[in-house]
């Protein structure tokens, strides 16, 4: 009697993935689809951010101060700088804009802290030098500043002579979002140009050149 046997293939020799192996598949695909989902976010969040704070423009743009009446700009000039006096009685008298009515004023937010602040410097002093004989005459708002004996030594050492005072308020009512910002006011009291960043005296004069009769 011949018997038949059919030989079983060893385990190792089996088809497919093993038990462990058809687990691990749907783990790792879910692992993958989790990290692309963080990257993917990532890279969504980076953009809602610099879409917040990279135009610095349109934030200036947008503080309605262009086109309309200057804003209040007055205070004490800060002791030993240009505007600083006393009256008769030996108190000291504070600067206001509405006594420059008929100028040219160029109101600039500074600080000695900023870069781009000392980097402007000269195209100011050339600019009040420019004025002179132009009509126009210069003031300076500290911003966030308080050392006094920094700002006194700063304009002892790079010039210029024009008043410069403490006002948080002003920088409020010009909604300053980043300093140095300037602005230059016409003869009538509204508020005609926004320079943000470090300006160029050329591009105040060629602006006062082409709207003076």
């Amino acid at each position: 009697m011949t018997s038949t046997s059919t030989n079983l293939p060893e385990a190792d020799s089996l088809d497919g993935p093993s038990p462990s192996e058809d687990q691990d598949g749907p783990v790792t695909a879910s692992r993958s689809v989790r990290i692309i989902s963080l990257a993917v976010g990532l890279v969504v969040f980076c953009l809602v951010i610099l879409l917040a704070v990279g135009d610095g423009d349109a934030v200036s743009e947008s503080s309605g101060v262009l086109g309309k009446r200057v804003p209040r700009v007055a205070g004490m000039p800060i002791d030993g700088l240009a505007g600083y006096s006393v009256d008769a009685d030996g108190a000291a008298r504070a600067y206001d804009i509405d006594e420059h009515r008929g100028e040219w004023v160029l109101v600039n937010f500074f600080a000695t802290w900023c870069p781009g602040c000392i980097v402007e410097h000269p195209e100011l002093v050339a600019l009040e030098q420019w004025g002179l004989s132009n009509n126009l005459t210069l003031a300076a708002v500290v911003f966030d500043d308080p050392n006094t004996s920094a700002i006194q030594d700063f304009f002892a050492e790079e010039g210029g002579n024009w008043p410069v005072i403490r006002s948080a308020a002003t920088a409020v009512d010009f909604q300053i979002a980043q300093i140095p910002e300037s602005f230059l006011v016409a003869p009538n009291g509204q508020v005609i140009e926004h320079f943000i960043g470090g300006l160029k005296a050329e591009a105040v004069t060629t602006t006062i050149d082409e709207l003076t009769p």
